[in-house]
């Protein structure tokens, strides 16, 4: 018998993943579903459509009309929060625990049948178009669209726009999002997670009820290699275009970008996410400490490693006065330079491992936490993982992050993003006579 807190996972008939954590001790009730499809599943002329289906779940059901869902999950003591990722769509809430069952309810009906009215889709699209405006005031998001443009191949799904193509969007018709609809939300594409003070038999009944559908087997999805431009051979990496805002800002942004192992490469994994650690713990850690404290060319620096399926995703980016633009890239990968040359101490090595621990902790501590975590992996399709990667932290040692330097977060490998009030940068083939 298994003890309360253990990942229950069962696969219903219809084909849903479901997966429960009893905690008899907790508050409240966590509960995550994601439908495993995202915006890295997409062909161009489909991009945005599945970010767009996400706003428009929200919308209603036959039964349920606009505002209806918003009332109901207030009424429950609920919020949901929705996002699209490369390679999902999660919706996530947390409620008091008599009312998980019928905020479940809700949720199922929802996403498995939402109305896709004419006059909402219209007025959605305005919306959205103001949704992808904020990205191109957030230098960040919009130097890591840019730099993936330029990191994968044209059309490769991966490098495609997190919400997808205006162009594409405005076009989509009813008829366009319910054939997406239908290939997409089933059952057997879905995992729901369930964390609190439940009981996985009730769970799993009333999951089996509201997820109901023939018969079938989870689809799963080919794990296809995300394709990469070749090295650019002279140092330089792939620029991105410029930025299309750069006159409306004050500071300068400089994204670089790598594409890394898929998720499943467990021990690429583990010592991803503590070399990000190592190299910046807010303002400290080896690039914080050259740049804004030796130095003083950098105002901000953020480095993390995201995890995706076909291929993760490893950024630094370091945002400064515009004076100082010409500098910055430059004195990021020198420090990586120096870093690689020099290893990790020691000390360094343990406070990655120990930050990177942390934050796994802090989020297993909260049921939606969790439930976010447990759903994370299984959409991934690495179901596990999530213990497997925690066991694997503890032995990431200092030849393996200079192993990365090397080869995975090579100079020559990076795309580069430059957002803020400077010179375009000249198109890829203008630079050093057009080598690669």
């Amino acid at each position: 018998m298994e003890l309360p807190g253990t990942p229950q996972r069962r696969v219903l008939p219809s084909g849903l993943r479901l997966i429960v954590v009893e905690r008899p001790e907790a508050a409240l009730v966590g509960v995550s579903l994601a439908v495993r499809v995202g915006g890295g599943d997409e062909d161009p002329a489909r991009s945005g459509t599945l970010h767009f289906i996400e706003h428009m779940v929200f919308k209603g059901s036959a039964a349920k009309t606009p505002g209806a869902f918003d009332q109901l999950t207030e009424t429950l003591g609920g919020e949901v929060a929705a996002r699209t990722l490369r390679d999902m769509t999660v919706f996530e809430t947390t409620v008091a625990p008599p009312n998980w069952r019928p905020l479940v309810a809700a949720l199922a009906e929802l996403t498995l049948r939402p109305a896709f009215r004419e006059g909402d889709i219209e007025a959605e699209k305005k919306v959205v178009e103001a949704e992808m405006a904020l990205e191109l005031a957030d230098p960040l998001r919009l130097g890591l669209d840019s730099a993936l443009r330029v990191l994968h191949l044209p059309g490769e799904p991966y490098g495609m726009p997190l919400f997808g193509e205006w162009r594409v969007v405005q076009k989509l018709t009813a008829e366009d999002l319910q054939s997406v609809h239908v290939a997409c939300y089933r059952p057997a594409r879905m995992t729901l997670c369930v964390v609190g003070p439940v009981v996985t038999a009730e769970v799993e009944a009333a999951a089996a009820e509201l997820f109901a559908g023939p018969r079938m087997s989870p689809v799963v999805r080919p794990l296809r290699q995300t394709l990469l431009v070749p090295s650019s051979r002279d140092g330089l990496g792939h620029r991105a275009g410029a930025d299309t805002a750069a006159a409306s800002r004050r500071l300068t942004t400089v994204v670089l970008a790598w594409s890394t192992p898929p998720v499943a490469d467990l021990n690429a994994s583990a010592s991803l996410a503590v070399l990000a650690e190592i190299l910046v713990q807010g303002d400290a850690g080896r690039l914080g400490t050259a740049l804004l404290g030796k130095q003083r060319v950098g105002l901000r620096v953020r480095a993390e490693w995201v995890p995706q399926r076909c291929g993760g995703l490893f950024y630094i980016a370091v945002t400064g006065l515009a004076r100082d633009a010409g500098r910055l890239e430059t004195a990021v990968l020198d420090e990586l330079q120096r870093v690689f040359e020099d290893g990790f101490s020691a000390a360094e090595l343990e406070a990655g491992r120990r930050a990177v621990l942390g934050k796994i902790v802090t989020e297993k501590a909260s049921v939606d936490g969790l439930a976010r975590r447990l759903t994370l992996y299984d959409a991934l399709d690495t179901p596990g993982l999530e213990d497997e990667l925690e066991k694997q932290v503890p032995q990431v040692r200092g030849e393996m992050l200079q192993g990365l330097l090397r080869t995975t977060l090579h100079r020559n490998l990076r795309a580069v993003a430059l957002l803020g009030p400077n010179p375009p940068l000249p198109p890829e083939g203008e630079l050093r006579g057009g080598q690669r």
